[in-house]
């Protein structure tokens, strides 16, 4: 089961195929550091609200589908 979650972040650039965003916070009881978003276009160094389907949640990372964006200012 999926679930959705709701954050706000900053885009650092693409890593192994994967958007990465700095995050620190918990998350289902894990502390995370890093999101890592599939799909969807950013610009490095922004602040976006992700609307996330977490898929899974490992080493301090959430790996995420992405549901919507909105790039803020």
């Amino acid at each position: 089961m999926m679930r959705r979650v709701f954050l706000v972040s900053r885009y650092e650039g693409l890593k192994n195929k994967y958007h990465q965003f700095h995050f620190i916070g918990f998350f289902n009881g894990h502390y995370i550091k890093k999101v890592y978003v599939a799909t969807g276009e950013f610009e490095k160094g922004q602040d976006y609200v992700l609307a996330l389907d977490v898929i899974s949640c490992e080493q301090n990372s959430i790996f995420a589908k992405l549901v919507k964006s909105k790039k803020l200012f």
